[in-house]
């Protein structure tokens, strides 16, 4: 039985391991992508792709593949087109709870959206879920709709937005920050007055950056820029964009480029055409390679030198504006190789990656399936010394059985008249079969009282017993001053009809080694059984049992 456990309990480990490996693989990878999505999405993105949303079972894990995923491509500035599974990440942790990862997924479903120019559904969507959010949510989510907003160039909505945030800002400086975006969608709505008021009130806040510090030219220079998008307010942002040049010490060039450029374009919209011109020769004198490193703005600058020559000379030249527009192709085309130079290098990362992962997998499989083989290996090497162990240990008893046995049959061809011990043994043993085996073949084995002796202890029916208890007990009564007869009376329905036996045969005088060959036990069964009877009787460990029960009193039938 115990073997047949172990090989049941070993073919059950070696069919489960495989699909715990499996299913625990798939949880690992989506783990791992989802931990480092936000900071190396190429990474994530690569990981996922060796797992096939189909052969997930689990809804939680086919939640976290689709908001993954999805992450990966908004963090990589892909499209989120074929992200059709995020609808299934949004039901899956609204029903479960889950807050932030719902808010993520609709997030992204609203991207989604976006990607397939469903922009009115995408604001719907987040736009349903702000007041029923906590504050740090709402800001959460009216930020997102701010981004929507500025991209679509939707001024009106990102003024409502901003207000938003204005009303949900934890201090004077966060409110600030956002009153400060206020003033480009101003000015865009052709509110110049407003964004000029705001711009005035802004300053005088509490709050406010103080003059001359850095936040306080940041924002002059934001007020600047917003007052040069209309002729009207060019040249109030001509003046505000000059004090700060002025006030501007130990700027490096490429700095000083960053506010020259935008000097050209106001100086130009105010009609001060030779302010405008002096500027790009400011910028053409500046040590500075921002235009190598940034190209697009070198063919900005050429294009407004274009317009200032136009406007000096009254004639356009075709040439150089078409040689601007062909730079601006150019630039546009090295920006695209580089997008698919960068593709091509994630897909070709991506290519080893998976290569090196399969001969990772290829090698704990070779190692599972060896450890596998192993263990099945110590299993069967465990269950055969075990076998054998067995098969020893039932031999030595059944020889050890044999040469009591042997003794016994020896005792009782010697004239005792006088011995009662002798006597019993004699009597109880002329019954017993296989004596008769013995003295027959005395110097061989007999094959019947092998099978016998081996079997002892696999049996307690009385019609395989050796001794034949109802004639024995009457002998034993004889002889022993009716000890059989006492026991029954004063231990009733106490002591087993096997402790009994053993009792009986202790008080005539056998050894434990006989008792177990003439009961059919083992020796250690004999033992148990004794140290059960001291336990019923409430004897000491090494007091004696027969010493205790023929000196005691009769007593009145009770233990």
């Amino acid at each position: 039985m115990i073997v047949n456990s172990i090989i049941r309990y070993a073919l059950i480990l070696f069919c489960l391991l495989p699909l715990w490996s499996c299913g625990g693989k798939e949880s690992r990878l989506l783990e791992t992508s989802a931990r480092i999505v936000d900071e190396r999405p190429d990474s994530a993105y690569m990981l996922l792709k060796n797992l096939d949303f189909n052969n997930l079972k689990d809804k939680k894990l086919k939640a976290d593949y689709a908001l993954t995923r999805a992450k990966a491509h908004m963090y990589m500035g892909r499209s989120l087109v074929t992200d059709t599974l995020l609808s299934q990440a949004v039901d899956f942790y609204k029903a479960v709870g889950d807050t932030a990862s719902h808010i993520e997924s609709v997030i992204a479903q609203a991207n989604h959206l976006r990607s397939l120019e469903r922009k009115d559904e995408a604001w719907a969507l987040i736009d349903s879920l702000v007041n029923d959010m906590p504050c740090d949510i709402q800001r959460q989510l009216n930020q997102v709709l701010l981004g929507f907003s500025f991209s679509d160039k939707d001024n009106a909505k990102a003024l409502m937005i901003i207000d938003r945030q204005i009303k949900l800002a934890h201090d004077g400086s966060e409110r600030l920050n956002f009153e400060i975006k206020k003033i480009t969608p101003l000015v865009t709505l052709n509110r110049s007055k407003d964004a000029v008021a705001l711009c005035d009130s802004l300053f005088a806040l509490p709050d406010a950056p103080e003059e001359g510090s850095n936040d306080w030219l940041y924002m002059r220079i934001n007020y600047a820029a917003a007052l040069g998008e209309h002729r009207e307010t060019s040249p109030q942002a001509v003046a505000i964009l000059k004090d700060v040049l002025g006030r501007m010490k130990n700027v490096p060039s490429d700095k000083l480029v960053e506010f020259y450029i935008p000097m050209v374009n106001l100086q130009l919209n105010s009609g001060n055409i030779n302010e405008a011109t002096k500027y790009t020769y400011l910028v053409d004198s500046l040590d500075s390679d921002i235009f190598d490193r940034d190209p697009v703005a070198a063919s900005y600058l050429e294009f407004l030198k274009i317009v200032l020559d136009y406007e000096h000379n009254g004639a356009l030249s075709l040439s150089r504006l078409s040689n601007t527009a062909h730079s601006l192709r150019k630039v546009s085309n090295d920006l695209e190789v580089k997008r698919q130079e960068r593709d091509d290098a994630l897909e070709n990362a991506y290519d080893l990656s998976r290569s090196n992962y399969e001969l990772t997998i290829r090698h704990q499989h070779l190692w599972l399936f060896i450890i596998l083989i192993m263990l099945v290996g110590v299993i069967i090497v465990t269950i055969i010394f075990f076998v054998a162990h067995r098969r020893r240990q039932k031999l030595i008893e059944a020889e050890e059985r044999i040469e009591a046995l042997e003794q016994l049959a020896m005792a009782a061809t010697k004239p005792s008249p006088d011995d009662k011990q002798a006597l019993l043994k004699k009597t109880l043993l002329l019954q017993i079969d296989i004596i008769r085996a013995f003295a027959e073949a005395p110097t061989a084995h007999n094959q019947e009282a092998l099978k016998k002796i081996s079997n002892a202890g696999n049996s307690d029916s009385e019609t395989d017993a050796l001794v034949n208890w109802s004639e024995l007990y009457p002998v034993i009564d004889e002889l022993y001053d009716n000890f059989h007869a006492n026991l029954l009376n004063d231990y009733p329905g106490v002591l087993s009809e096997r402790e009994i036996q053993i009792l009986c045969l202790l008080r005539a005088g056998f050894s434990t080694k006989e008792i177990g060959v003439l009961i059919q036990q083992t020796s250690n069964s004999v033992y148990v059984s004794k140290t059960s009877i001291r336990k019923k009787l409430g004897l000491l460990p090494k007091e004696d049992f027969i010493a205790f029960l023929t000196t005691r009193k009769p007593s009145s039938g009770k233990a």
